[in-house]
This record gives structure tokens, C-alpha cells and sequence, in this order.
């Protein structure tokens, strides 16, 4: 009897929890399922309040079908890091946990420090699924294999550009922001060079599968001042990586205050982890004039993805480029962002276009349009009205309400909602 009595208590406070709100079924974070489900969101950053007291911050994971649909549960506060959907499935975080969804149900790891700050996810070869957490001056990868076992590898005082080439996350920085590997640096520049040494470095380092804090030197150059990127990945071709950055003579405390959005021409980082040495390749444009980039054209935090010879990539403010990997040709595509709502748009690239998401502030409801790379006119894939009730918070008293912000989004492998 008192087994019944237990597993009658559990149904309850299942059907309990699994309320409709604006049209969406509320459940327990761990009772989600991928199901029919296409596209996969977080919301977050925003605030409400309880009985007039002090607001405090929430966060929600999302996943809708293809008709705007689907399942929500809070997840708490989650600062960057995006929500990846994989072929193992929907990969996203919380302040304390993260969680992998499929369509059995939801396996909630335990982080080993609350409230570390994400940086990015990736998914590794064999189904392991890798974030890059910053843990105190430095970075941690934690990896979270397809059996349900975990590991962490501490990297301590490494900060800088991460990205994945293959089963390796990597960290491009310098001696002067990662002075724990300054002395692998100079050692492994004097092995190289054997020439004059320069007063600081450029490293690339491995941030996984390695003992101890200091990650492994692949590649190292001279230090370049006014070189500066600012990424969560880059393109990998075998041992060969590829980075847009900006070159600009602004010194290091502007460059910090530009936040990534500083003024100069563009130019490719190419670093040949075979050999170890790197290549600086100017942008140019079909007139043979460099690329000026500045505030109201950047490539802050962009999302690439190579297609034959080029690198598509649109930035954080929504501006799109293609440049060719090996000479450097460029072109300035389109602006997504501020064509058509003032509020911010979130980004997934394919090898035919750019899929954005943005909240309507004239009629509260979010939608999922794309738009290809060769310029062609926008597309509204999904419109979904049902996360009205969580996107937008109606204000009390003298308030006038506000938007939760739409952090990041992924759409299911191999789906393209009849966009391409």
C-alpha cells in the first residue's frame, strides 16, 4: 500500500507541474523531451517580481515544434553559452546543473561549482559534449561523454578566443592575458625560432585531454599589438585554423572598452597547428580596398560556417560576411539586425543562410525567419504567439512592462522548416 501511496503522490505532482501557460506545457526540467520538437531556446536576463518585492533574475529553456508548440521549464539564471542541439541531443545549462534532452527524458548533470559562467558549447567526436566554464582567472572544460560519466580539465590563468578544430577545443590568447603559460611560450618560441625573443607572445593551446593547469602550446608567433577577435570558434580545416579578427593601432585598455567592436581593417588569423607557425591575411574586397570594420559593422561574436573555399560568418550585431579561407577576398553580404524590429536578434548560420530569431514588440510574438547568403529576400519560418506570456512581462503600477531577453537558439539537426 504504501508503494501505491508513493507512486500515486508522483503522478500528481506530475500532472501538477505539467500546466499550460500561454498555450505551452509547463513541466519539471527534467521531465522534457525532445518529441516533435524543431527548435530549442533559452530565455533569460530578465526580472519579475513577487508580492512588490525585490526582483530577482529566471531563466527558461523552450522547445518548440514546427507550429510554435511545445514544452517550457525554468532553469534558472544561465550567463552565455549557448543552447547547442546535437545529433546526441538538446545540450543547455543552469547555474547549478546541465542537461542533456532526448526524446526518453532528461539527464541532469550536477556541476562541480555553482554559478561558473558558461562560454560555449561543443559537441566532440563519440558523442561527448564539451563547455568551456570560466572558473575563476581561467578557463575549465568539462565534458560530458555519451555513458553518462563526466570529467573536467582546469586550465588555470588561460583567457582568450576558444574554439573546437576536431576533437580539440582550443584557446588562441597571449602572454600578457594568460601569464601562466608565458614560460611554455618563450620556450617553445626559442625551440622554433631560435632567433631574438619578442617581449610577448600569441599561443595557441589546447584546452582538453591534458594533466595539470597549463594546457599544451600548439602554435606560437610574436605578439601583434592591435590584434584583436574576441571569438567562441573559428574555422578548422585538419591542423589548420582560421579567425577573423580586426587590426587596430588602438591600445589594449580601448580595445577592452570597444567590447570586441573596435575600429580597423579585417584581417584573417591562420594558424597551422602541423608546423606551429601562423599567417596574418589581409581582407580585401572586390575592388582590392580593405575591409573597414568599426561599431556599425563588426564581427563581435560571430557565428561562421564554411562553405567550399569560403568563411560565412554573421557577427553578434547581425552583420554578414564571406571571406575566401586562403587569399583573403571578401565581401560584406547584408545586415540583419535593425531591418525590421529594434529589439535583438539571436543567430544560427547553415551553408545556405542565416536563421534569426527575434520578439516583435508590436505584437509580442517571436519568430524564426531566414534569410540565405547570397542576399536573397527573408523568409518567416515559424511564428510562435504562444511565448508571448514568457517573452513579455506586463508592468504593475507605473511600470510599462519589459521583454525577457531571447538568449540563443538551436534548431534541430537536418531541419530547415522549408527555408532552403
Amino acid at each position: 500500500r504504501w508503494a501505491l501511496f508513493v507512486v500515486v503522490l508522483s503522478v500528481a505532482a506530475l500532472a501538477w507541474s505539467c500546466v499550460f501557460h500561454g498555450k505551452l506545457t509547463r513541466k519539471p526540467v527534467t521531465f522534457l523531451t525532445t518529441g516533435d520538437a524543431v527548435n530549442a531556446l533559452r530565455i533569460g536576463r530578465g526580472w519579475t517580481t513577487v508580492a512588490q518585492d525585490e526582483p530577482y533574475y529566471d531563466g527558461w529553456i523552450v522547445l518548440l515544434d514546427a507550429q510554435g508548440r511545445g514544452q517550457v521549464a525554468s532553469v534558472d539564471e544561465v550567463v552565455d553559452g549557448d543552447v547547442l542541439w546535437s545529433d546526441r541531443g538538446v545540450f543547455f545549462g543552469s547555474s547549478s546543473h546541465d542537461y542533456v534532452t532526448t526524446e526518453s527524458g532528461t539527464q541532469e548533470i550536477a556541476r562541480r561549482y555553482v554559478r561558473d559562467e558558461d562560454v560555449q558549447r561543443y559537441e566532440l567526436s563519440g558523442g561527448t559534449l564539451a563547455v568551456v566554464k570560466e572558473e575563476g582567472a581561467g578557463y575549465r572544460v568539462d565534458s560530458v561523454r555519451s555513458d553518462g560519466t563526466t570529467s573536467s580539465v582546469d586550465n588555470a590563468g588561460v583567457r582568450g578566443d576558444v574554439g573546437q578544430c576536431g576533437s580539440r577545443i582550443l584557446a588562441i590568447t597571449d602572454t600578457v592575458r594568460s601569464e601562466s603559460i608565458r614560460s611554455a611560450a618563450f620556450e617553445a618560441y626559442a625551440a622554433q625560432s631560435g632567433g631574438s625573443v619578442p617581449e610577448a607572445l600569441t599561443v595557441v593551446v589546447q584546452l582538453t585531454d591534458h594533466d595539470g593547469d597549463t594546457p599544451p602550446v600548439l602554435a606560437v608567433a610574436p605578439m601583434i599589438d592591435g590584434l584583436s577577435s574576441r571569438q567562441r570558434m573559428f574555422d578548422c580545416e585538419g591542423d589548420v585554423i582560421t579567425m577573423p579578427s580586426v587590426q587596430t593601432g588602438d591600445s589594449r585598455a580601448a580595445r577592452v572598452k570597444a567590447d570586441g567592436r573596435e575600429e580597423g581593417p579585417m584581417v584573417l588569423e591562420r594558424w597551422d597547428l602541423s608546423t606551429g607557425q601562423r599567417t596574418i591575411i589581409p581582407v580585401i574586397d572586390e575592388q582590392g580596398n580593405p575591409i573597414e570594420l568599426n561599431r556599425d559593422r563588426n564581427i563581435f561574436r560571430y557565428k561562421g560556417v564554411q562553405v567550399g573555399r569560403e568563411y560565412r560568418f554573421i557577427s553578434d550585431d547581425g552583420h554578414a560576411f564571406s571571406v575566401d579561407l586562403e587569399s583573403g577576398q571578401g565581401r560584406y553580404l547584408f545586415s540583419y539586425y535593425g531591418t525590421r524590429t529594434n529589439q535583438r536578434m539571436v543567430y544560427q548560420v547553415s551553408e545556405t543562410g542565416v536563421y534569426a530569431l527575434e520578439g516583435r514588440r508590436e505584437d509580442h510574438n517571436v519568430t524564426l525567419s531566414y534569410r540565405p547568403w547570397d542576399g536573397g529576400a527573408y523568409r518567416d519560418v515559424i511564428t510562435m504567439d504562444k511565448l508571448a506570456d514568457y517573452v513579455w512581462l506586463e508592468g504593475g503600477f507605473m511600470s510599462s512592462g519589459h521583454w525577457r531577453r531571447i538568449e540563443s537558439f538551436s534548431l534541430r539537426p537536418g531541419w530547415d522548416g522549408g527555408a532552403q
